[in-house]
């Protein structure tokens, strides 16, 4: 009788859901995948009005999840295991391939296992993955005046030099008053 890892090994080549790394090289190659479930969800911003009905006006693309339930076999899943783990406490990118798209930038967010006496010869494990989105910022001066925003992109500016006579004509005007 097979045990249960020889009935999961592919037919193929390859295998039809994989996770890489960033240089495209594949990570534990050993575990099988025998199921993965793709989240890709948005949130959508809804607004009540005083009529009672609901608006809706845009949403937000949340990050893509992935859950791949493996199957580690017994002569190797101590290695494995580790392999998995150490991605997880490194947080390395990782790239999953499923049949129906490729997943970029994923980082290993859980790893639950069951170890189940009717598997004697493989442990379940239940792998969370989850997109890392990066956000390029760009600063930029804003003035707090904006009757001075064309002064921004100038350059420097040589210091001129001032006469007292302003602010005597200024004070004038308030000598004759108190």
């Amino acid at each position: 009788m097979p045990n249960i890892f020889e009935t999961l090994l592919p037919t193929h080549a390859y295998d039809q859901v994989a996770i890489f790394n960033q240089s495209f090289e594949q990570v534990f190659p050993r575990a099988r995948t025998i199921k993965a479930i793709i989240k890709e969800e948005a949130k959508v911003m809804e607004h009540p009005l005083e009529t009672g009905a609901t608006i809706v006006d845009h949403r937000i693309i949340l990050p893509v999840e992935c859950e791949l339930t493996m199957m580690l076999q017994a002569a190797d899943y101590q290695d494995t295991y580790r392999q998995i783990k150490q991605l997880y406490l490194s947080a390395e990118l990782l790239i999953v391939q499923t049949k129906s798209s490729v997943y970029y930038n994923q980082l290993i967010s859980s790893m639950p296992h069951e170890e189940n006496p009717e598997q004697y010869d493989a442990i379940t494990l239940e792998l969370g993955l989850k997109e890392a989105q990066f956000a390029t910022t760009r600063f930029d001066y804003v003035p707090a005046n904006p009757k001075q925003s064309s002064t921004v992109n100038r350059g420097t500016q040589q210091p001129k030099t001032t006469t007292q006579e302003p602010i005597r004509s200024a004070f004038s005007n308030f000598t004759g008053r108190f």
